[in-house]
């Protein structure tokens, strides 16, 4: 585990300076995918060399990553779980609020992840049963228990939207202390650390969620992923400190089960 964690973190720090050097870059080279969203030529480079770099390491793991799909055995045991950038939208305007995020599972399960938001200055990292951390010190989630007094995070309005989901969000938010858009990475990495209570993206995949479950769960939070729902559109991601996890998952009409 312990070398698994030192790759996951020699790959964040190797992608944190391919996205930094092209942040904010007036000839950035920016394309759209068939959905419409943003690609970069940062999104592609880091995950190229994340393939080159775990072909070299680690030959027998397959990868899964936003920009090239499936690489590898299918029936894998190990595989590895990539978005070069979580938030090109942001990205692209210069916004601070992106990360790149790296897991690896043993069939199917997170046991490493890795969210590098490094425009934020922010590094965090956690191992199944080793806890959670951001730059090297060990965070928890919050100990809020009233809806009253809780900070929800969430992503885009208009995603929610186009999922039909609006009217729950803005009903639970109204119900919060306060609500913030700040997109799908920093609104669960927040719940991690404390400074958020519940997070929820409205539709995501995979590799949104891979890494920031893990960090997650052992920052004491519970985290409900149902990007397994459709397979090319995905689904919600809600996490929380755990004790207002199911009475968001009933203001969400997400299903009380959680999916890996």
């Amino acid at each position: 585990m312990t070398e698994d964690l030192a790759l996951a973190l020699e790959l964040a720090d190797v992608a944190d300076g391919i996205s930094m050097e092209r942040f904010r870059a007036h000839d950035l080279k920016i394309d759209s995918k068939p959905d419409l969203s943003p690609v970069t030529e940062a999104d592609r480079a880091i995950e190229t060399y994340i393939h080159e770099r775990l072909g070299a390491e680690r030959p027998e793991h397959a990868i899964i990553g936003e920009e090239f799909g499936f690489v590898g055995d299918r029936a894998a045991m190990w595989r590895w779980v990539v978005d070069p950038i979580d938030g090109t939208r942001s990205f692209v305007r210069g916004n601070e609020t992106w990360a790149t995020l790296i897991a690896l599972q043993r069939n199917g399960e997170s046991v490493v992840g890795v969210a590098s938001a490094p425009a934020m200055g922010l590094r965090f990292h956690a191992t199944l049963g080793g806890g959670s951390f951001l730059n090297g010190r060990r965070i928890h989630v919050s100990r809020i228990s009233d809806i009253s007094e809780a900070l929800i995070t969430h992503t885009a309005i208009r995603g929610f939207v186009v999922t039909h989901q609006a009217e729950r969000l803005v009903a639970l938010a109204g119900r919060c202390w306060d609500a913030r858009g700040v997109g799908n990475s920093m609104s669960h990495l927040a719940v991690a650390r404390g400074t958020a209570d519940i997070g929820w993206t409205s539709r995501a995949h995979l590799w949104d969620y891979a890494a920031l479950k893990l960090v997650v769960t052992e920052a004491g939070g519970r985290f409900t992923d149902r990007s397994g729902d459709d397979p090319v559109l995905g689904g919600t991601g809600i996490s929380s400190n755990g004790l207002l996890h199911d009475l968001v998952l009933k203001a969400a009409g997400s299903p009380t089960k959680e999916s890996s």
